[in-house]
């Protein structure tokens, strides 16, 4: 904490409003294992984040974190400013979005058609987000592969999913290999999609703070180039909001009518892929919230399994996914 305190007092007068004196408050932190702290200065308050872990590899990943920030920041979208990062240290101090996150501010909402219109809204800015964060990115700064692919997707996420979730989770003790294999079919799919775009990686609830009259963008470290449907659905299946499936059908129809004005797309194509994407990042999630859950010691996520599931579940009878016997029976086992 001392080299900390230092770092702040050396960056603070940098930063408007600094008196000379401050006090730190520890913020609840997520999955992450950073430290993040809201620092306030006078009527001023900003956020300062520890991440010694995050300086290894080259790119690291909070080197990572700079140049993406920076990235998006100067194409006008909002992520914070960084006022100040030391790199050998892991620190950054950053603008402060607030505290009140998407999750929260839906959770509010009573009425169904404020919440379609505050997702219509963040979707035209992903959309943005994905054409303009393109533009001039380079994807070898990215610290964790700079492209989302079928190898990508069978290592962090179908095996990620057996590993995490099926064996350390469920404790499951039958044969997997006909699983598996299907699994690696639907990971090879990933491809089929030839569209790349600025991919967030972790677009959801928790990552979108409303700040301001608009949205706060935080947690895009894992950014790098890929298919456009993965962060939507990242956004449209996040269990943190569950949103009613009639609803994400309206969103989808959105955002490819919304996409079709910029290019021409086969929606149905589209569609198919969306599946694909979808059926990924449900993998994802649920490997995510065991590991979570039972390595972490964050017991908090475990109540997020049984929607993520559900929704898994549900997706699986579709008929892109008849083939996948072996699949379909797990599920229906679970």
């Amino acid at each position: 904490m001392r080299l900390l305190y230092s770092f702040l007092k050396r960056n603070l007068p940098e930063a408007a409003g600094f008196t000379g004196r401050f006090r730190m408050q520890a913020l609840k932190g997520d999955g992450s294992d950073r430290k993040v702290f809201r620092v306030f200065s006078g009527k001023k308050t900003h956020v300062a984040v520890a991440h010694p872990q995050g300086r290894q590899g080259r790119p690291s990943e909070n080197a990572s974190f700079f140049y993406i920030g920076t990235h998006l920041r100067s194409k006008g979208l909002p992520t914070p400013a960084i006022l100040a990062f030391d790199r050998r240290r892991g620190f950054f101090l950053l603008e402060d979005f607030g505290d009140l996150s998407l999750e929260t501010r839906v959770k509010g909402l009573k009425d169904p058609e404020q919440v379609k219109i505050l997702y219509q809204q963040l979707i035209t800015l992903l959309i943005r987000i994905q054409r303009e964060g393109a533009e001039g990115f380079d994807s070898r700064r990215c610290y964790d592969t700079p492209l989302y692919n079928s190898r990508f997707s069978w290592e962090r996420e179908s095996r990620y999913f057996l590993e995490a979730f099926l064996q350390n989770y469920c404790r499951w003790k039958k044969p997997t290999q006909g699983l598996e294999e299907e699994l690696t079919r639907l990971a090879s799919l990933v491809d089929q999609e030839r569209s790349r775009v600025f991919l967030y990686r972790d677009f959801q609830s928790r990552n979108i703070m409303m700040a301001g009259n608009g949205f706060g963008l935080i947690d895009f470290q894992a950014g790098r180039l890929g298919p456009p449907q993965y962060d939507l659905a990242s956004l449209l299946i996040d269990p943190y909001v569950d949103l009613p499936e009639e609803l994400q059908e309206e969103l989808l129809d959105f955002y490819i009518s919304s996409w079709s004005q910029k290019i021409s797309l086969d929606p149905s194509a589209f569609r198919r892929h969306y599946e694909i994407m979808a059926f990924q990042r449900n993998l994802q999630i649920l490997g995510a919230f065991a590991f979570l859950t039972r390595v972490k010691g964050k017991v908090y996520f475990e109540a997020f399994i049984p929607p993520a599931l559900s929704g898994l579940k549900k997706r699986v009878q579709g008929d892109l996914f008849k083939p996948f016997v072996a699949l379909k029976r797990l599920l229906e086992e679970l």
